[in-house]
């Protein structure tokens, strides 16, 4: 256990060091994005709605497949408990917190479960990735909007985790050792929020940590992400990351590894792919 302590401190220390490389490193581009409002509710708008809205919620999701101009766009709109008739939903552009104009009109009038394509020009592209457009759903009571939530990109990542990945090579017979790390990455801005599952079976011993490293496949390298410490199969969290720590997840340099007493550097590795979170 001491030597993984060493080893934790050490790692801590050079993180430093290498996030500033993770975030010069050039981000991943992909030519499909999903975004998501997935919160949507009263308490998100501005001005605040009238009468009794508590209830009231929604959630928005969409595809943005790259054009020349921009973007071409798939959606889907559900929301429940509104004060009266949905008139009209919208994506708007302004920070949280901040009413801002319409820029993609959805729907006049809406249904819940509503599906549409609508086009998106690069400036509201740039307002997605920077945290500063949101979806509403407008209604008689609230036609400045009755519920709202700030839109926000998001990509799936999953991995397995092996023990002939590992670097250093770990010790002992462990050729059935495995396990699997699934994440949902929802990045608003320069940072993001990372939702994350981890199983695993057949280790030498109890796992007395995971995280999430940087360091290209076969290199070791720091820990940037603490998970869990001691680990259980099915150990699940969230986790707040800055933009360094951004950018070397859509570099495709990072990894996920699981420690045991018998390995303190890392007994099962998997290396993370790129996430699909900058449309380019």
């Amino acid at each position: 256990m001491k030597s993984f302590h060493h080893l934790f401190v050490g790692a801590l220390a050079l993180a430093f060091v290498l996030a500033a490389v993770g975030g010069a490193a050039a981000r991943s581009q992909a030519t499909t994005i999903r975004i998501e409002g997935a919160d949507m509710k009263a308490a998100n708008e501005t001005p605040t709605p009238k009468g009794d809205v508590s209830g009231a919620q929604g959630t928005f999701a969409a595809t943005l497949t790259k054009t020349a101009t921009g973007a071409s766009m798939s959606w889907r709109l559900d929301f429940s408990n509104l004060s009266g008739n949905a008139i009209a939903a919208h994506i708007h552009v302004a920070a949280r917190g901040v009413a801002g104009p319409v820029r993609v009109p959805l729907c006049a009038p809406c249904t819940s479960g509503m599906t549409g394509t609508a086009n998106v020009d690069s400036s509201v592209l740039d307002a997605i990735a920077s945290d500063r457009a949101y979806v509403n759903v407008h209604t008689p009571t609230n036609p400045a909007g009755e519920i709202r939530d700030q839109v926000t990109i998001v990509a799936s990542v999953k991995t397995t985790l092996r023990a002939s990945q590992e670097r250093p090579k770990p010790k002992g017979k462990l050729g059935r050792a495995k396990g699997t790390f699934t994440a949902t990455v929802s990045k608003s801005g320069d940072s993001a929020v990372i939702t994350w599952r981890l199983t695993f079976s057949r280790l030498s011993g109890p796992a007395i940590a995971a995280h999430i490293h940087s360091g290209a496949r076969g290199k070791p390298g720091p820990v940037i992400v603490p998970l869990c410490a001691p680990c259980r199969s099915g150990a699940h969290g969230r986790a707040t990351v800055n933009a360094s720590v951004l950018s070397a997840l859509e570099s495709g340099r990072t990894y996920v590894n699981v420690h045991t007493r018998k390995n303190p550097a890392g007994e099962i590795r998997g290396q993370l792919p790129a996430p699909a979170l900058t449309l380019g």
